[in-house]
């Protein structure tokens, strides 16, 4: 999730995590609901061990913010989480937002809480469930409580109504199924090159000027 992999550095469970004093906010702005919440306790075999986030489930392609600003570390795939975006805050807080439809940022974007890092989806081995951000933060290296961060509510069971607005617009749809993570990161890739081959020519040009000086 943060760069390989993660060894759970447990927090106490008697002693509740005190949240950061920076401000923070919910991924989702807008109304969501909770498919599973925080905690240790065993669920099934995919989740053995408790489930180290919350759940937070809107239509697919609603969009996704980032907890606080910060600066993304991380934009790729991996098995469980689909299509990923982790962020890096102040305060040694990470975020790692999953099952994304689509992607919207680059790896070294500074973001604030208005950007939107991407959209809700069911990627990776959420494909049989319904759409839902699978949101996780760390403080200091140790897997926290979102619920620390922002209000969340008890589970809810999926409603006839959810099961009615699977996305939140046929736009959003269309934007998903066109998104491919190697095309996305290759962009940026290519961005990169193209700002060195311009700073490079740049460079030349003060040089050879600094010679015509002479």
């Amino acid at each position: 999730m943060f760069g390989g992999r993660q060894n759970y550095a447990y927090p106490s469970r008697q002693t509740p995590q005190a949240a950061p004093t920076a401000q923070y906010m919910a991924p989702i702005h807008g109304a969501w609901a909770s498919s599973g919440g925080f905690t240790f306790q065993p669920i099934n075999a995919t989740h053995p061990k408790g489930h180290m986030g919350v759940d937070m489930r809107a239509p697919a392609g609603t969009a996704i913010y980032p907890l606080a600003p910060g600066v993304v570390s991380n934009v790729g795939t991996d098995p469980m989480g689909g299509n990923v975006v982790n962020v890096a805050h102040a305060g040694n807080v990470k975020t790692y937002y999953a099952h994304m439809s689509a992607v919207r940022v680059q790896k070294g974007d500074k973001v604030n809480l208005n950007t939107i890092l991407g959209t809700v989806g069911n990627t990776g081995n959420a494909s049989h469930t319904f759409p839902h951000l699978h949101f996780q933060v760390w403080k200091d290296g140790q897997i926290q409580d979102p619920a620390n961060f922002f209000s969340v509510p008890p589970y809810t069971p999926i409603t006839q109504q959810e099961l009615a607005h699977h996305w939140v617009s046929d736009q959003a749809k269309q934007e998903a199924e066109a998104f491919n993570m190697k095309d996305h990161v290759a962009a940026r890739r290519a961005a990169f090159a193209s700002d060195v081959a311009r700073l490079g020519k740049i460079a030349d040009e003060y040089y050879q000027k600094a010679l015509l000086d002479k």
